[in-house]
């Protein structure tokens, strides 16, 4: 049985390729990943996400999707988009891991959702809700972002995590590969980022 695509366009490639599962135990579909932390008056709101797609897989889908060839998105493309290439992701928590000081946090809906094409790149943007009081004492949140059957593979973009950082929190980072965790047969160790926050005094 062929491996259900993960992101649901991404069928095309099986057929094009005429490809089994045993020659798809690699990645296939490659993709940069960049979040934006969003804070609101009570702490974290959440997290945009963005993602810059590989070469094959935009132009895959924007031969499919762009119907025009004006090579723009146009409002009822990217609703096309969203339905046939995006709306899947949701049985794989949109590849998005989110951890509040150790607590697991699942995804299970996201909002916002937008698509984009820059310089021949398909380019995904939507919002991750995900509400978390700022409190007196540093929280730890954990996001990283990465595909656990590694048909596709996620790397960090090279300004990979940003805030506001005139807020009145007190925020830090770091960007780590997590070494306690891993996925595809225990073979990768997803790259992680780990935010503290609180309020300033």
């Amino acid at each position: 049985m062929v491996y259900k695509n993960v992101l649901s366009i991404g069928i095309l490639a099986f057929i094009l390729l005429g490809s089994s599962v045993t020659s798809w135990s690699h990645p296939h579909v490659f993709l940069y990943s960049a979040v934006h932390v969003v804070l609101d008056e009570k702490g974290i709101a959440g997290f945009t996400v963005r993602w810059v797609f590989d070469e094959m897989f935009s132009s895959m889908i924007i031969l499919e999707f762009d119907k025009n060839g004006n090579k723009r998105l146009e409002p009822f493309e990217i609703k096309n988009v969203k339905r046939g290439a995006f709306s899947n992701l949701r049985e794989f928590d949109y590849f998005t891991h989110i951890t509040i000081n150790g607590t697991v946090f699942k995804v299970q809906y996201v909002t916002d959702f937008s698509a984009e094409i820059l310089e021949d790149a398909l380019v995904y943007q939507f919002f991750v809700p995900c509400h978390i009081h700022a409190i007196e004492t540093f929280k730890e949140v954990r996001v990283s972002i990465y595909d656990h059957t590694y048909y596709c593979s996620v790397s960090l973009a090279e300004n990979p995590v940003t805030y506001d950082k005139q807020s009145p929190y007190e925020i830090e980072h770091r960007i780590e590969t997590n070494q306690n965790k891993a996925f595809y047969y225990g073979q990768i160790h997803p790259e992680e980022i780990t935010l503290r926050f609180k309020r300033k005094k």
